[in-house]
């Protein structure tokens, strides 16, 4: 009791005695050491295989399988998952935390090259220190057409535009990494 009617009848006593500690406080926060919230970040290999006109089936026999069973002998990893999808598989690797980009991206193109064989007409994969679940995609869809008098119009125009014209001016645009023409006929 003596404590609270000592701290009504001297209220300034009180209120100097909050400054002094929010201030406290305030200090020991900026003096703060970094050290004490370290950034962490682990580490994710994605390799892409493309097979254009193979289905997802097709594509998991006959690559995916083959890649992940090379790529199970990867040091440090701590996940592995893929897709495959019409015309492409993604394998997803995920590594420890601590370990370098470029060793991981070298030990994983080791492995793949002793795939023993790909079908014919399928890509050499291609080995990125990127995570294909966290990247930004911006979707433009162009729909060419004509009206009825208009017949002669042929679709290979307008994607042989959008390859030859508009993907290398988006390709040297700053901050952006992939740039991708799809569709046709």
């Amino acid at each position: 009791m003596k404590l609270v009617e000592g701290s009504v009848r001297q209220p300034v006593t009180v209120v100097v005695c909050v400054i002094l500690v929010v201030l406290a406080g305030v200090l020991a926060l900026r003096k703060l050491p970094i050290q004490l919230t370290p950034t962490v970040s682990s580490t994710i290999v994605s390799v892409s295989t493309f097979w254009e006109g193979a289905s997802p089936a097709e594509v998991e026999r006959s690559i995916v399988e083959k890649q992940e069973e090379k790529l199970q002998g990867v040091a440090g990893i701590q996940q592995m998952t893929s897709v495959s999808t019409q015309n492409s598989g993604r394998v997803r690797l995920e590594f420890a935390v601590g370990t370098d980009p470029n060793d991981a991206i070298r030990e994983v193109s080791d492995k793949l090259r002793q795939v023993a064989s790909y079908p014919p007409n399928v890509d050499q994969p291609v080995v990125e220190a990127s995570d294909p679940e966290n990247k930004d995609y911006i979707a433009w869809i162009v729909l060419g057409g004509g009206d009825a008098a208009d017949r002669a119009f042929d679709i290979r125009t307008l994607q042989d535009f959008a390859e030859d014209r508009v993907k290398p001016r988006l390709e040297r645009v700053d901050g952006v990494s992939e740039v991708n023409v799809l569709g046709g006929r």
